[in-house]
């Protein structure tokens, strides 16, 4: 039923198109024999208007314009509007050039028909847009009840969150802005004043009532921020943040969403840039699979796909829960792209095979890992089994069903790894570079540190652990990590995505590494406690398996930059051998059979046999 909605959706607004275009042609011949059309060119009208017609069609289809909505117009839109008009009068001059060299129509008349209907066109989407602005100013302006707040910061990331609110967010009612910079002071904003700085904000709370405080500065500082959610606390107002990114391809950010402040927005990353319009390219009418697609990243994958409109999204994962809780949450999002779950594990060859036979996905995102690390140090044979046969497994099907692109979703503790799970996933590295040299089809790695906020990471466990009234446990005073944030991580996958070409490991800058302890320290300071009165830190050793600091570049590999500074190419000088898939085979072949020490020490022996490097020394001895 939905696709037929937007199937009859289409066919009307193409229609409402052609009938402009029509009536601009129309209008073109009036005002070139100024109102007084002779029989002779009221011929070549009916004899140019078929032709017209047919030519607008194909340009509008080819320039996809009814993707996009009207109420949502942009100066990005009028572009399409000015390219398609332009395309489609070059079909009608090469058309009437080739049916009888165009002696018979006057190129003053295609002339005035070009500008009136971009004209035309363009007026009618700019006319919708402001109906439905004011339609829905005007129902959230009679909405009872709604929640009176400020906007920090009244510049673009200001504006287009006012915008984001009219459009989406009713029970908010926007009083004014709050801008520390004191020449935009008792200026409009869109009809919206700014009226004070931060530090203004107990006045205002108290003379206007305000409520809530929503935070649109993505260049604010660590200090800034704490300072203002400090000013919020004190005169209890509820403060929220806003994820946003920067389009590289219009110049302008995007609004993702509103939410509370975490910890992530005291570490001062910086905010992200996008080329949105590549991405759209990739997946747009895509078929696209994600395995692990209930985790941490794979779930945020999820999401943000959905945003380009592909075709389908087919999701795997093995846990239960975590697949029907992703169920739950997408299916109550508005996309035109088909959604499939399917609970299974990677390593189950003969139902993956089904999947890829059935569906024929042509981008494939492999998330799918057992990424704790001391877990993975007694249970060696599943960590294997999952992270490295199970991407063997979904990678020789990619091929075998011709996918487009497969990223491989990767890990810093792939570089001189001391764990099972780093072991692991290099292992998993190498056989996408080994594959990448054999196929069709584009294999590429993306690697990253730590994400803030995913399952297992420290940051749930500290806010866990003061919710209890601590301790909060730091292994090492020197336990140091890189982390991103899981919407920062896969925006910069997907960017990855479109620049990779096969072959590559694409790296994730990641900024400086963050001390758990002062991490910890910070999060006691957010959650309104004071460290050493009522709450403590412990120091409890570092456990199997982990490292002081992780790396993010291997030895052999050279660093490459790409078209996005965030983004980088590791060339490695150390290519898995030729026989590096019967050596998987080895490695693979009874390992659930094994001991823990013997499989970990056949893993051990795997890494030193092909990648040349020997086991790595106590994680204490050394920062590796």
């Amino acid at each position: 039923m939905r696709a037929f909605n937007k199937k009859f959706r289409k066919i009307i607004l193409l229609g409402f198109d052609l009938t402009v275009s029509l009536l601009s042609l129309y209008a073109a011949f009036l005002l070139r024999f100024e109102g007084a059309l002779p029989a002779a060119q009221v011929e070549v009208f009916f004899d140019l208007a078929p032709i017209v017609l047919l030519c607008r069609a194909l340009s509008f289809a080819l320039c996809r314009f009814y993707s996009r909505f009207w109420e949502y117009a942009s100066w990005e839109d009028l572009q399409q509007v000015l390219k398609a008009a332009v395309m489609g009068t070059v079909m009608v001059l090469i058309f009437m050039f080739m049916y009888n060299r165009a002696h018979l129509v006057s190129r003053s008349v295609l002339f005035m028909d070009l500008i009136l209907v971009v004209l035309m066109l363009g007026s009618s989407r700019l006319i919708w847009k402001l109906l439905t602005d004011r339609a829905n100013r005007k129902d959230h302006s009679e909405g009872k009840g709604r929640i009176p707040i400020l906007i920090l910061g009244a510049g673009y990331t200001g504006v287009n969150l006012l915008k984001h609110l009219r459009r989406f967010s009713p029970h908010y009612s926007v009083i004014g802005f709050l801008d520390d910079d004191p020449k935009k002071l008792d200026h409009q904003v869109m009809g919206v004043k700014v009226l004070g700085g931060h530090k203004d904000l107990p006045q205002l709370k108290e003379a206007l009532g305000i409520q809530e405080v929503l935070m649109a500065v993505t260049s604010i500082d660590a200090e800034r921020l704490e300072a203002m959610v400090n000013v919020c606390r004190d005169c209890n107002v509820k403060y929220k943040t806003v994820s946003s990114f920067f389009d590289l391809a219009t110049h302008q950010p995007h609004i993702s969403k509103i939410r509370n402040i975490e910890i992530s927005d005291l570490l001062g990353r910086e905010p992200v840039y996008l080329d949105l319009s590549m991405i759209q390219k990739m997946v747009g009418g895509k078929k696209i699979m994600v395995t692990g697609a209930g985790g941490s990243i794979g779930s945020e994958l999820c999401r943000q796909l959905l945003e380009y409109d592909p075709a389908m999204l087919i999701m795997i994962d093995k846990c239960e829960n975590y697949l029907y809780d992703l169920n739950m949450e997408l299916n109550a999002e508005k996309t035109n792209a088909e959604r499939k779950y399917f609970f299974l594990s990677v390593t189950h060859e003969k139902k993956l095979d089904v999947l890829f036979q059935r569906f024929r996905p042509q981008l494939v995102f492999h998330a799918a890992a057992h990424k704790h690390v001391p877990l993975m140090e007694e249970n060696a044979d599943e960590a294997v089994l999952n992270n490295v046969q199970g991407t063997r497994v979904t990678a020789d099907l990619s091929e075998r069903y011709g996918v487009e692109k497969f990223i491989l979703v990767s890990t810093d503790k792939v570089v001189r790894p001391t764990s099972v799970m780093g072991m692991t996933k290099k292992i998993a590295e190498r056989y996408i570079q080994y594959k990448a040299g054999r196929s069709k089809t584009d294999f590429m790695t993306v690697r990253f540190g730590n994400v803030l906020g995913s399952n297992g990471s420290v940051v749930p466990l500290f806010q866990k652990q003061i919710e209890r009234g601590g301790p909060v446990t730091v292994t090492h005073p020197e336990m140091e990590r890189f982390f991103m944030l899981i919407p920062e991580a896969v925006q910069l996958i997907l960017q990855a995505a479109t620049i990779g070409k096969g072959g590559e490991i694409l790296m994730l800058e990641m900024g400086h590494p963050v001390k758990l302890m002062a991490l910890a320290e910070k999060m006691i300071r957010l959650l309104g406690y004071t460290l050493g009165e009522n709450m403590q830190i412990q120091i409890t050793g570092v456990r199997p398996g982990e490292k002081l600091s992780e790396e993010l570049v291997d030895d052999g590999e050279d660093v490459l930059d790409t078209l996005h500074k965030k983004i980088k190419r590791l060339c490695s000088n150390n290519a898995p051998s030729e026989k590096f898939g019967a050596k998987i085979d080895a490695l693979v072949h009874g390992m659930a059979d094994l001991e823990v020490a013997a499989a970990r020490q056949r893993l051990k022996d795997f890494i030193q046999d092909e990648c040349g490097q020997p086991q790595a020394p106590s994680p204490l001895s050394r920062k590796s």
